[in-house]
């Protein structure tokens, strides 16, 4: 296959970090609801950009601050859903309910995934990495998500990986100090995770155009990797 195939857009982010956005209560003060997700979007970004050596032209990732629960699919949303390299879903019971969730996950794996020349990428590797947010019974997973690998960080001391497991990145971020030490090592391993999943897998553009064409459930027709 000719190399111009696997050009990108250089304004393209790297990562597109899906979420349920959660809404302020009723009667509570206005207040960043979503604001352990940015946390995670800052760091991860920080991480990626050293790993691959990103220029100042070039965005790390993708996050959308502007829908409050989904209403707006917006012109920005739909170009970084259908540009990005690798797709991160923060999987959680209300992630698993939104719709709009849904549809950014269709939006990126409807699109055609390649190996990269000379990429070795390993058993189960996908550009798809679904994270461990909050706490969800595996049961209660639809099949398109468990069968995709959950991401696992490996190469650290034997308690952390169990704790990411049982409290999610939600949970680490909110033990404060007990949970720091955890949370730091989990998003430094999911960088490197990022930064492999770019090297060896590239996937084809294609922008939706109407978001009515979109899933709002959990299924998946995609391509398989070539």
């Amino acid at each position: 296959m000719a190399e111009e195939t696997y050009g990108e857009d250089e304004s393209a982010p790297v990562f597109f970090l899906s979420y349920a956005r959660t809404k302020n209560r009723v009667a509570a003060p206005p207040r960043d609801t979503n604001q352990k997700v940015f946390q995670l979007f800052v760091d991860l970004s920080d991480h990626v950009v050293e790993l691959l050596g990103l220029g100042p032209g070039r965005t790390a990732g993708f996050m959308d601050r502007m829908l409050d629960g989904g209403q707006v699919w917006t012109e920005d949303l739909a170009f970084a859903a259908g540009q990005c390299q690798v797709f991160i879903p923060l999987i959680s019971p209300q992630y698993l309910n939104s719709a709009w969730c849904a549809k950014e996950w269709d939006a990126f794996t409807r699109r055609q995934v390649l190996h990269r020349p000379g990429a070795e990428p390993s058993a189960g590797e996908t550009p798809v990495i679904p994270v461990n947010w909050s706490v969800v019974d595996r049961r209660r997973l639809p099949e398109v998500v468990s069968r995709r690998q959950m991401f696992t960080p490996t190469r650290l001391p034997s308690d952390i990986a169990p704790q990411y497991h049982d409290e999610g990145i939600y949970g680490l971020l909110s033990l404060g100090k007990n949970g720091k030490d955890a949370y730091d090592a989990v998003v430094w391993r999911l960088a490197q995770r990022v930064a492999r999943a770019y090297q060896n897998h590239w996937v084809r553009a294609e922008v939706p155009t109407d978001v009515r064409q979109l899933r709002e459930t959990f299924e998946e027709v995609g391509h398989d990797v070539v």
